[in-house]
C-alpha cells in the first residue's frame, strides 16, 4: 500500500513549486500590463505586452512539448525557474535604479510565457514518476484546486502590491520563482531525473539517429488522434474553451451594462473562481462515483445554468451562476486527465499534453468576437441563449459519445485508449 499524497514528499515539492510559480505568474499578469501603463501612459503598449506574451506561447506549444519529451523533466523546470528568476531580477534592478521602459518588460513578459510553456507539461509529466497510479486522481485533483487557487488571490494580489509600490509585485514574482526553483530541486525521485532518449523508427540502418523536431511533433499529432479517447477530449475542449471564453466576456459586459461598478465585476469573478476552487476540495469525493456521471453532470450543469443568466443578466445572478457552472469542472478534467496520462506512453507525454492544450484551446479565441457581435446587433440576452445553445450542442455531443457513456472505473483507465 503507498504512502498518502500529504506524506508524499516529492509530490508536496512538486506541487508547492507550481503553486509559486503559478502565483508568480498571476501576480505578473496585472503587475506588468500597470507598470507599462505607469512607465508610458499608453493602453496600447500595455495590452501587447500580454497579447505579445500570448502569441509566443501559442506559437512554441507543440514544440515545447516534443522538447520536453527529450529532455529531463525535472531539470526543464529548474531551467524555466531560473531564467525567470533571472529575468525578473533585472526588472527589479531596472526599476529601483530607473532604467526599465516598457520594451524591457515586452521582453521579460514573452520569455517568461516561453517558460510557462515548457514548464507546464513538464511538471505533468513529471507527476506520474512521482505519484503511484493508484494516487494519480486525487493529485490532478489537489492541481487543479491549485490552479483555481492561484487564479482567484494571484490578480488581487498583484493589485495590492503594486499599490504598495511598483517594484514590490516584481520583487513578489522574484521570490516565487526562485521558491518554485528551490522546491523542484529538492525532488530527489530517481525516476523523475530520468531522461528519456528519442529515436528514429523508421530507419534501422542508423537506430540511434535521433527524430527531427518536426518529425516528433507530426508523431505527436498522429498518436493523439488515432486515439479515441483523445479525440473526444479534443473536441469536447475546444467546445468547453469556445463555451467559456465567449460567456465570460459577455458577463462582463453584462454586468457593466446592468449598472455594477469595476469592483462588481471583480467580485463577481471571484464568486465564479470560487465556485471551482471548492469543486477542486470536493473533487476527491466526487471521483468516488461514476466517471460518466461526473462527466456528463459538468456539460449538463453548464448548459443549464447559462440559459438562467439571461433571465437576470446582472453581476449578482450571474456570479452565483457561474460558480455552479464551474463547480463540476474540476472533478471532471481531474478524471479525463487521469485516463489521458494513463494512456500515454512517457515518451509522448509532453507533446499529447501540448497538443491537447493547443487544439483544445484553439477556438476559444473566437469565443469574445462572435459574443461581442451578437451583443452588439441583438443584446445581452441574446448572447447568453446563443451561448447556451452552443453549450448545449457540446452536451449533447459528449452524451452521445460513446466513449463518454463508457467511461470504465478510474482503476482501469487503460480501458480508454
Amino acid at each position: 500500500m503507498s504512502e498518502p499524497l500529504r506524506r508524499n514528499r516529492d509530490f508536496v515539492l512538486l506541487w508547492s513549486a507550481t503553486l509559486s510559480s503559478t502565483l508568480g505568474a498571476q501576480v505578473a499578469s496585472v503587475a506588468y500590463p500597470l507598470l507599462a501603463l505607469h512607465l508610458t501612459g499608453s493602453a496600447v503598449h500595455a495590452g501587447l505586452i500580454g497579447s505579445a506574451a500570448m502569441a509566443a506561447g501559442i506559437a512554441l506549444r507543440l514544440p515545447a512539448g516534443a522538447l520536453v519529451d527529450r529532455w529531463d523533466r525535472r531539470r526543464t523546470m529548474l531551467v524555466c525557474d531560473l531564467v525567470r528568476a533571472v529575468l525578473v531580477a533585472t526588472t527589479v534592478t531596472g526599476s529601483l535604479l530607473g532604467f526599465l521602459d516598457w520594451r524591457m518588460l515586452l521582453g521579460v513578459a514573452v520569455v517568461s510565457g516561453v517558460c510557462g510553456v515548457f514548464f507546464e507539461p513538464a511538471e505533468t509529466a513529471l507527476l506520474r514518476h512521482v505519484v503511484p497510479a493508484e494516487h494519480l486522481p486525487r493529485a490532478l485533483a489537489h492541481n487543479e484546486a491549485r490552479q483555481y487557487g492561484a487564479t482567484i488571490a494571484g490578480p488581487p494580489l498583484g493589485g495590492l502590491l503594486f499599490n504598495l509600490g511598483r517594484t514590490v509585485p516584481l520583487a513578489g514574482e522574484l521570490l516565487a520563482h526562485l521558491l518554485s526553483f528551490a522546491a523542484v530541486l529538492a525532488v530527489k525521485s530517481p525516476a523523475a531525473t530520468t531522461p528519456t532518449t528519442l529515436v528514429a523508427r523508421t530507419a534501422p540502418s542508423t537506430p540511434d539517429r535521433p527524430l527531427s523536431l518536426l518529425r516528433e511533433i507530426a508523431d505527436g499529432l498522429r498518436w493523439t488522434w488515432r486515439q479515441r479517447f483523445l479525440r473526444v477530449l479534443l473536441v469536447t475542449a475546444a467546445g468547453f474553451g469556445l463555451v467559456f471564453s465567449a460567456l465570460t466576456f459577455t458577463a462582463i459586459v453584462a454586468a457593466r451594462q446592468s449598472g455594477a461598478a469595476p469592483a462588481d465585476v471583480g467580485l463577481m469573478m471571484a464568486i465564479s473562481g470560487a465556485g471551482g476552487l471548492l469543486g477542486a476540495l470536493a473533487a476527491p469525493r466526487l471521483q468516488r462515483l461514476s466517471p460518466t456521471s461526473v462527466v456528463l453532470a459538468m456539460f449538463w450543469v453548464a448548459a443549464a445554468t447559462i440559459p438562467a443568466m439571461a433571465v437576470r443578466p446582472t453581476a449578482w445572478t450571474i456570479g452565483p451562476l457561474l460558480a455552479a457552472a464551474f463547480f463540476l469542472a474540476p472533478a471532471a478534467n481531474a478524471i479525463l486527465y487521469t485516463y489521458q496520462m494513463t494512456i500515454t506512453p512517457d515518451h509522448l507525454q509532453g507533446r499529447v499534453l501540448s497538443s491537447l492544450a493547443l487544439i483544445g484551446g484553439a477556438a476559444a479565441p473566437v469565443g469574445p468576437l462572435a459574443s461581442g457581435l451578437v451583443l452588439e446587433h441583438w443584446g445581452v440576452r441574446a448572447a447568453l441563449l446563443s451561448i447556451a445553445a452552443v453549450m448545449g450542442v457540446v452536451a449533447l455531443g459528449a452524451t452521445w459519445s460513446r466513449t463518454v457513456r463508457h467511461l470504465p472505473p478510474l482503476d482501469r483507465a487503460t480501458a480508454v485508449g
